[in-house]
């Protein structure tokens, strides 16, 4: 078994039920981004929960002018990680702005 039907086994157990896509093998540029993220993983991560319970604090920190990154670590780490919660970022900036 090499490492893309690992990973992809991997997947099927703690993803039940996601077939057909799950009973794929990863690509490998699926498996590199899995690796490249494994390697990033820190035992102190926040998850979009966790965000999206904080992003407003951090948007107000942000528009006042506030070091943001610096007052809430975590938060800007999962930013830069996470497409969907960077969305809601900005969108709340932008509504503050107006």
């Amino acid at each position: 078994m090499n490492i893309f039907q690992a990973a992809g086994e991997f997947f099927r157990r703690i993803w039940p039920g996601r077939a057909p896509a799950s009973a794929r093998p990863l690509t490998p540029a699926q498996a590199a981004r899995l690796c490249e993220l494994a390697e990033k993983a820190r035992e102190e991560e926040l998850n979009c929960e966790e965000v999206y319970a904080l992003v407003d604090q951090y948007a107000e920190c942000v528009a006042r002018g506030e070091d943001a990154a610096a007052l809430m670590p975590l938060v800007k780490e999962h930013l830069q990680r996470c497409a969907g919660c960077q969305e809601e970022l900005e969108a709340l900036l932008r509504m503050i702005k107006t």
